[in-house]
């Protein structure tokens, strides 16, 4: 029996959890960003208690990523993604449309994709039939939680048709047929065949380097990115959805005054991590550049608010910058001092040979 090195295994670790997060925080971004838009899940109950018929846009992209990412991310993002918008658009919590949403994401993703699943035509009709089941069970728990959660307040009738009922008829409309119909297209184009997408426009680095890069695999189709830049993205990412929750959770300004501090503190780590890795002195690694790069991206994000300070925001980012060629200076020469050392050295021994 082979054993895997224990630092092929930390790494893996590594990847598995950060993967992992970066699938929920996109899952629970997006079902806050298009609930604002269209409405959440609980949207269509909460404003009206009639039936009425919509076709629910979050329903259907929750569903569809909860069939993709499985049962946990369906259970655990859907219930914090659904909290977070109550919390920025509702006056009270609807602790039971949290629980709904979660059993929701819980059941769709317990029959979960696998790559080229969906070659044999007979796993679409069982997704279809998977999806039916679940909206007949989350048909049953609207109704358990709403008699329950407001006891006496609604006659079994409306329970039944204004709630349940009504939840089916959304279900039907938006995610019973079309959820099938998304998963295929989405094995046709990134499960066909394997595929690595290693472009240098994405990764910044080439082939010889790919240690500086990481991969997200969807379906077969394994795409490559900059580590220390997807870190940047990432990280302006959740910062900007983080002060927006803020503002309208807790209706919190940033201040100017703690943005500059921010914007001075937050880059250092990065030009530490990819300084001394240009310097020679050491090798980052692809944890490092990630988590540098969250923290660099967070920085940028915090620049949108020294707008009261723009001369010393320049300033700033002048003597960063300075500091950043200086480096790439020093470290070239650095660099070619070594490769001239090594040169030398061959051709010295090929002089006693």
């Amino acid at each position: 029996m082979n054993e895997v090195p224990q630092e092929t295994e930390k790494k893996n670790y590594l990847r598995f959890v950060f993967l992992n997060l970066l699938i929920s925080l996109f899952i629970i971004i997006s079902y806050v960003y298009i609930s604002e838009a269209f409405g959440s899940v609980s949207t269509a109950f909460v404003e009206s208690q009639e039936f009425i018929l919509r076709f629910g846009f979050t329903l259907l992209l929750f569903t569809f990523l909860s069939v993709l990412a499985g049962s946990l991310h369906g259970l655990i993002d859907g219930f914090i993604a659904e909290f977070l918008y109550q919390l920025a658009f509702y006056n009270q919590i609807y602790i039971e449309w949290c629980l709904i949403v979660a059993i929701l994401g819980l059941l769709v993703g317990f029959y979960k994709y696998k790559p080229l699943k969906y070659q044999e035509g007979i796993k679409v009709y069982y997704t279809f039939l998977a999806l039916v089941i679940s909206s007949f069970i989350i048909m049953g728990f609207i109704v358990l939680f709403q008699g329950l959660f407001y006891l006496g307040q609604y006659s079994p009738e409306i329970l039944i048709i204004n709630y349940g009922f009504k939840f089916f008829s959304q279900a039907l409309i938006s995610i019973i047929f079309l959820v099938p119909i998304l998963l295929v297209l989405y094995d046709k184009v990134f499960a066909a065949s394997e595929k690595h997408l290693y472009y240098m426009f994405l990764t910044h680095h080439p082939v010889s380097a790919s240690d500086h890069t990481f991969y997200l695999k969807i379906g077969r189709t394994k795409i490559y990115f900059c580590s220390r830049c997807s870190g940047v993205i990432i990280g302006g990412l959740f910062s900007l959805f983080v002060t927006y929750l803020l503002e309208r959770i807790f209706q919190v300004q940033f201040s100017s005054e703690v943005a500059l501090i921010l914007i001075i503190i937050l880059p250092i780590p990065g030009l530490v991590d990819w300084g001394t890795q240009t310097l020679l002195l050491r090798k980052s690694t692809t944890e490092s550049r990630l988590f540098t790069g969250l923290i660099l991206g967070s920085a940028l994000h915090f620049m949108s608010f020294t707008y009261k300070y723009y001369f010393f925001t320049v300033l700033i980012l002048i003597i960063y910058f300075s500091i950043f060629f200086a480096l790439v200076f020093f470290g070239h020469k650095r660099e070619m001092k070594l490769l001239r050392d090594q040169d030398y050295r061959y051709i010295s021994k090929d002089e006693v040979e």
